[in-house]
């Protein structure tokens, strides 16, 4: 044990995820302190989570080598040392319940993100099962049309896909393109439709400033820290309500968008387990249809809601990066 924890990536490890934890906390208060609802500058502080810890130790080594020391370690606010020297039962030290946590949070991200991200993009772009009739394209196409008028996005770039489940998503590449479904066009009203198409619109927009993409790169570096893996979740419910915010802009509709939302909600029976359905898949379905229906009841509720503070940079955003720097730089 002591000598992973005195080792240079033994150390890198046991800090980014004690100062995961530090900066995340600080951000919350701040949250609170300052009123910050906004999601686009929420984004910002939740980024500073993730950024922070993966460029601090080495940032505090090179300034401080003696940081590591015994003697700083004495005056410092959190040795980690003395911590996990402590038993929890039968002997068993805290560092092993560290290591386990290291573990589980590396397998969810294996299991839960990597292997579906691949297997969710091929069940994106597959193709359509049976063609379209001509003249209800004609009649889906035209209503995609209405939609799209008064929107900056050419109808060329849609692409309707023959599925009735509701289905609504665009691919941020190159050559952007909008994918709906045929089910989404028959169920939605041409507002509906229209603010839905300009919430996917706000992502494709999103892209040219990729902080997604960017926390994400970092998120898999820290692909250990259980703090990353929650603080990244919610940096992205926060872009699905800034591309919420962005489709009311373009629409002028948030009562139209609200109810957009409320198409996707799943249906009341996949969020409650049958007994014959105990199993670890059935159980995990029903726990990713229940958190999505949170995300989406949260959406909800802040479409339309009034913002009390802009996206700007404020002297908010500084003291908490300062107050998370000076903290962490004493937590060993």
């Amino acid at each position: 044990m002591n000598t992973f924890i005195s080792s240079y990536w033994g150390m890198y490890a046991v800090q980014t995820m004690l100062h995961s934890i530090v900066a995340s906390v600080l951000v919350d208060c701040a949250f609170i302190a300052w009123n910050i609802g906004t999601p686009c500058l929420k984004q910002r502080f939740r980024f500073l989570v993730i950024l922070l810890p993966v460029v601090s130790f080495p940032l505090y080594q090179a300034l401080y080598p003696r940081r590591g020391d015994a003697y700083f370690r004495l005056e410092s606010l959190l040795d980690s040392n003395k911590w996990f020297s402590l038993e929890l039962w039968h002997g068993v030290p805290l560092f092993m319940g560290f290591v386990v946590i290291l573990a589980l949070s590396a397998l969810i991200f294996i299991i839960q993100e990597f292997l579906p991200m691949f297997l969710h993009m091929r069940e994106q772009m597959r193709e359509a099962s049976e063609p379209l009739d001509d003249a209800v394209e004609q009649v889906l196409a035209q209503k995609v049309s209405q939609a799209l008028e008064g929107l900056p996005f050419d109808e060329q770039f849609v692409e309707i896909v023959v599925d009735e489940d509701l289905s609504l998503f665009s691919d941020t590449g190159l050559n952007p393109r909008i994918y709906v479904s045929t089910g989404l066009i028959k169920t939605l009203t041409i507002e509906q439709l229209q603010a839905a198409f300009a919430h996917e619109i706000g992502h494709i927009q999103r892209t040219r400033r990729p902080v997604l993409i960017f926390a994400y790169i970092l998120r898999v570096l820290m692909f250990y820290n259980p703090i990353a893996m929650l603080e990244f979740r919610k940096l992205a419910q926060e872009e699905e309500k800034v591309c919420d915010d962005i489709a009311i802009s373009l629409t002028g509709n948030p009562a139209a968008l609200s109810s957009a939302v409320e198409m996707f909600r799943p249906d009341p029976e996949d969020l409650i387990q049958s007994p014959d359905a105990k199993k670890t898949g059935g159980i995990a379905s029903t726990i990713e249809h229940y958190n999505h229906d949170l995300l989406l009841k949260s959406r909800i509720l802040s479409i339309g809601e009034p913002r009390q503070d802009d996206c700007h940079w404020g002297a908010s955003y500084f003291v908490t990066l300062a107050i998370i720097v000076v903290i962490n730089f004493f937590i060993v």
